[in-house]
């Protein structure tokens, strides 16, 4: 069920060069949230007038929190990013359809990849995933260090293979590369990814020849969360752009989407 709430900032932090991590206290559909869900948050500020998408990292139905995972880009982020604890923001969800998690047991082997701020998402699947007994493996890209995030989630759920632009933290090259090096990419059942286009079509390149599931989670442009204006719309065949990444995604197959 949807759902439009007043929740309270309880935490704000700083994780990495213009990453923050905001943790929000309210009522809300805890039940209806799958990883790859998202929210349409409004700033306190009658300027902005348009609710800002943030992908779910994690939520937590017993002590009533969501936690939003964000980069600062534009002054809408930067002043979610000095909204002080205590600061109430409104928030529409949950939003979107999630990874499928249908064809997944104990033992079965899966890879999560991804790059920046499409991290977040993946971050809740990661975890969501180890609890059914999956053998998880993640690849994530940054462009240096200092933009590194992430690290403890994802290895607390398994095998984690970090590489940067310029070789100054893991495998020196972007996640393309660290998964060209890999012998073993067939030997997993699904594969998830999120994050920039380059990075989702390299994804479908190196799998859909495979047996592999594909699932991909797309960062498309929203201004209403709810598939009424049309701004996030892709294809998924027949030369026409006919799906809404906010209401049919923002997880499409991978073998069906054109990007």
């Amino acid at each position: 069920m949807l759902t439009k709430n007043d929740f309270q900032i309880i935490e704000q932090q700083e994780l990495a060069h213009d990453i923050y991590r905001v943790i929000l206290h309210g009522e809300f559909n805890y039940a209806g949230v799958k990883p790859g869900c998202f929210v349409m948050l409004k700033l306190p500020d009658e300027a902005y007038q348009l609710r800002r998408p943030l992908a779910i990292a994690a939520c937590d139905s017993v002590q009533k929190t969501i936690t939003l995972i964000y980069r600062i880009v534009g002054d809408g982020m930067r002043l979610l990013s000095k909204l002080a604890v205590g600061t109430i923001v409104n928030i529409l969800g949950p939003l979107g359809n999630g990874f499928s998690l249908e064809n997944v047991d104990v033992g079965t082997e899966v890879l999560l990849v991804g790059g920046g701020t499409g991290l977040p998402p993946l971050m809740m699947l990661a975890q969501v995933l180890k609890e059914k007994g999956c053998r998880v493996s993640t690849a994530v890209g940054f462009r240096t260090a200092s933009m590194i995030f992430g690290e403890t989630e994802f290895e607390r759920s398994g095998q984690l293979l970090l590489a940067t632009d310029d070789g100054s933290r893991g495998f020196k090259g972007n996640v393309g590369e660290l998964l060209a090096s890999q012998t073993t990419v067939s030997k997993y059942t699904n594969v998830y990814a999120c994050g920039p286009e380059g990075l989702l079509k390299m994804v479908q390149t190196r799998f859909v020849p495979t047996e592999t599931a594909i699932y991909l989670s797309l960062e498309g442009r929203m201004a209403c969360g709810v598939g009424a204006c049309e701004a996030c719309v892709v294809s998924t065949g027949e030369g026409t752009f006919n799906k809404c990444v906010c209401v049919e995604g923002p997880v499409f197959n991978g073998r069906e989407v054109i990007l």
